[in-house]
């Protein structure tokens, strides 16, 4: 190894150490990328602190981790997160998370949480129109407005990515059939069943007779 290819990794250990301990002492995460990984639009060359608002996407060849004090995320390539004092908010692609702190993550009007302080890994998705959630070590939470489903360790569920947490998609079907026949009085049907005589009456008699251009 070269003089300066050791400097150069010398300096990134560094930069590295100096934030990990920084992450530790303030609470702040750490963001660290390998390939095409940007911070807030501009492209991270090295380790960075992030804070509450700020915006991490990978690349199709970038993956990214999110390290602070009791948590770790772990960012899939072609996705799109932003970072919360409590989470992340998953705005496309994937992560995993492994937390013994409470780490939250975010998905339209999803709200994903393990259920205890537990040490806890999950993963979640958000392509292709679903929202996936898979608990890989103890249970998660999923939580939307006043509902709340668990989903145990070794369990997934999955929903689509619409509003009203994707319930609004299952409602939308075939027409409800009629709970009762239309024609209810006993007069009714009598005047039904006499207009289907003379109906079917008129039928026969001008059955020999077709209509045509030449004779309406």
């Amino acid at each position: 190894m070269s003089s300066s290819t050791l400097r150069k990794a010398c300096t990134s250990l560094v930069v590295l150490v100096t934030s990990l301990a920084f992450a530790v002492n303030t609470g702040v995460a750490v963001l660290y990328g390998t390939g095409s990984v940007f911070l807030n639009g501009s492209q991270l060359s090295n380790s960075n602190a992030v804070t509450t608002g700020d915006v991490i996407q990978t690349k199709e060849n970038g993956t990214a981790s999110i390290t602070a004090p009791g948590s770790s995320i772990a960012v899939q390539s072609n996705s799109i997160v932003r970072y919360h004092e409590d989470g992340v908010s998953l705005d496309r692609g994937a992560l995993s998370v492994a937390t013994g702190t409470g780490t939250a993550v975010y998905a339209r009007d999803f709200k994903i949480t393990p259920v205890s302080q537990a040490w806890t890994e999950f993963y979640v998705t958000r392509s292709s129109g679903s929202i996936g959630v898979i608990a890989r070590k103890n249970a998660v939470n999923i939580n939307c407005g006043s509902g709340s489903t668990t989903v145990k360790e070794g369990q997934q569920i999955s929903r689509a990515d619409a509003d009203n947490c994707g319930l609004a998609a299952r409602e939308t079907g075939a027409p409800t059939a009629a709970k009762a026949p239309v024609l209810l009085s006993p007069t009714a049907k009598w005047i039904a069943l006499g207009t289907g005589g003379v109906l079917t009456f008129w039928a026969l008699d001008h059955s020999d007779d077709p209509v045509s251009p030449s004779k309406p």
